[in-house]
């Protein structure tokens, strides 16, 4: 039997108005009624989006005749054909938003995600599908999408999750490229801001190089990374042989700032293996039209968090200071947040369609992200490994098992698998592991983890400055600061209003999200420092302070003891006398010689060439 032959033909005629010109050619389409979808989600960002909300204008026709169209469904129509067919669809899509995995088209370029263009032919997802652009003559493609040597086509997806997972930046956007083993890497840049693009391209150069290093190969013949820059930060989406990341303009300097947009570039391209190929079953082949449900989060996203720095470390773009900064930065806040002790690492994942991607003001009380958690218990279990192997063994090995398995033969696997093989690999049981702190709410054994690099935890307050001179200084100090249990913000230019308050604070059950602050102890404030020097310079821990404000526009006050502060520093430091074992699993794990005394951290990394 005879597959039909589809082929999208995308024009840019209105962007002015945004909207983008779909037309699909079907040839050889069966005779019969007909069902067309479009994508509800896309791939790698967990919310239900309901992409048809944008497509408009829809007609179907068999030759010169119109066929009915029924609209079945919030993303599913109909028609019939009499006899097999050639069918022309044609279709609009308005796309003003700005976001990796959004669409967006004006005049200065065109940005789109296949999830929000890409009909669906009934359940034709193995067929091969043909693209062509219409485009204004000097606008350049940049796409990880194979092009189509046989000429019918500008591009060729040799399946619709393909054709979905193939972002399109196509402009004036600035290119750079380098080869590793002979294979092209792009980096397309949209905007501009403070960018060095021959450094950004070197150091890209070196996270490819480093997260390689892990599993010996890359997995495409071509890699497209593309690059927004605007006035905000929009985050990354990863894909099958590209990514789409927005940052910020002027993210490229200090260093920083620089070195949180080699975090996001180094997160997405270690997707390349963790997700897209390594995954359990429900994350691909992909049911489009609902959620689709995971425990495994926090492995796909959590420890693609861990990697991400630990290949920065390695690739020496990160020094040791610079890595182990990170990640105390990362356990103050997760230390910070009730919800560890309520919610699970599976529990976060499962729920990430109305959770994580859904917060509201209670969110930090009953919820913990996978990626925050998920990257901290990555830390603790790499760790584990090593030291139960005598570092003979560590994460790595679980990976490259995953994917040897099933990410190099395109399948997933059943969730049970991944203890499976952390078990293999460590030649011992990790039950109590899971159990704890991946379907428990047990504090994870982080101290004890970085104890077997040879690495102590010292938590800490950041103590007010006193004076100018100490402005700068950012001490620290071990007497507990005095906490309300709150956070602010500023609404209407200058209302300090909070925006959540934390259950294990004084304030849980005295003070609400949305309450208007105006006064502490009967003196007003006018900024949300106010009250924090005010707490920091005049109280302590046990002190009883007056609040004054409003609730629903009735002046209110209230007294409340005030409790220690959560620890705001977290600072890791090497051992003074390590154990033969400590050193090893330090230098094999940061690829670093043992240098308790930090010289090695002298150099900017940022500067480096």
């Amino acid at each position: 039997m005879q597959q039909p032959i589809c082929h999208f033909t995308v024009s840019f005629l209105e962007p002015g108005n945004h909207v983008y010109h779909v037309t699909l050619d079907i040839d050889q389409l069966p005779q019969g009624r007909h069902e067309l979808s479009l994508p509800v989600w896309t791939p790698g960002a967990y919310k239900i989006e309901d992409f048809s909300r944008h497509l408009f204008d829809l007609s179907v026709k068999a030759g010169q005749e119109s066929l009915e169209v029924i609209h079945a469904a919030k993303n599913r129509w109909l028609f019939e054909t009499t006899t097999e067919a050639s069918v022309h669809i044609e279709y609009r899509v308005y796309a003003f938003e700005f976001g990796v995995s959004t669409s967006h088209l004006d005049q200065s370029h065109a940005y789109f995600n296949g999830a929000q263009l890409f009909l669906l032919i009934d359940d034709y997802k193995e067929i091969p599908y043909y693209l062509s652009l219409e485009k204004p003559p000097l606008w350049k493609i940049s796409t990880g999408l194979n092009e189509d040597h046989n000429g019918l086509a500008q591009f060729k997806a040799e399946n619709y999750d393909i054709l979905i997972d193939s972002p399109f930046e196509v402009g004036t956007q600035s290119i750079t490229t380098f080869e590793v083993d002979n294979k092209k890497h792009t980096l397309a840049v949209y905007g501009h801001g403070n960018e060095d693009l021959a450094q950004l391209t070197r150091d890209v150069e070196k996270i490819v190089l480093s997260q390689r290093q892990i599993f010996g190969s890359l997995p495409y013949n071509h890699y497209t990374f593309i690059l927004h820059l605007s006035d905000k930060s929009t985050g990354g989406l990863e894909h099958l042989n590209s990514t789409t990341c927005g940052v910020e303009r002027f993210m490229f300097r200090p260093w920083k700032n620089y070195k949180r947009v080699l975090g996001l570039l180094s997160h997405e391209f270690f997707h390349l293996w963790n997700v897209k190929r390594i995954h359990p079953d429900m994350l691909g082949p992909f049911d489009y039209n609902k959620e689709v449900y995971t425990h495994l989060l926090w492995a796909m996203e959590g420890f693609t968090d861990y990697y991400a720095y630990l290949t920065l470390r390695r690739a020496q773009l990160y020094s040791v200071k610079d890595y182990l900064h990170s990640l105390g930065k990362k356990l103050a806040d997760y230390e910070k947040r009730p919800g560890r002790f309520v919610q699970s690492l599976a529990e976060s994942s499962f729920d990430t369609w109305i959770k994580l991607y859904k917060p509201d003001e209670d969110s930090i009380n009953r919820t913990i992200s996978y990626y925050l958690k998920g990257d901290l218990v990555g830390t603790c279990l790499d760790l584990e490994i090593r030291k139960r192997t005598n570092n003979q063994a560590s994460l790595d090995d679980v990976l490259r098992k995953l994917y040897e398995r099933y990410g190099a033969k395109g399948i997933g696997f059943p969730e049970s698998v991944y203890q499976d093989t952390v078990e293999e690999v460590a030649q011992s049981s990790f039950q109590e592991f899971f159990d704890k702190y991946i379907y428990g709410t047990e504090s994870i054994p982080i101290d004890e983890a970085l104890r077997s690099a040879g690495l102590d935890i010292q938590r800490q307050y950041t103590k007010p400055a006193q004076d100018d001179e100490e402005l700068s200084a950012n001490k620290t100090t071990q007497i507990p600061l005095p906490w309300l249990g709150i956070d602010t913000k500023i609404v209407d230019g200058h209302r300090i209003v909070i925006s959540q308050t934390y259950s294990s604070g004084p304030a849980a059950t005295l003070l609400n999200a949305g309450d208007e602050l105006v006064a502490l102890n009967g003196y007003q404030l006018h900024k949300p420092e106010d009250l924090t020097h005010r707490l920091e310079y005049d109280h302590q821990v046990g002190d009883t302070v007056t609040v004054a404000y409003f609730r629903q526009g009735q002046l209110q006050t209230v007294s409340i003891v005030l409790a220690p502060k959560p620890f705001d520093k977290v600072t890791i430091t090497p051992v003074k006398d390590p154990t033969p074992l400590q050193q090893n699993i330090f230098e094999t794990w940061l690829q670093a010689p043992w240098n308790p005394d930090g010289e090695h951290d002298t150099s900017d990394p940022g500067s480096s060439s």
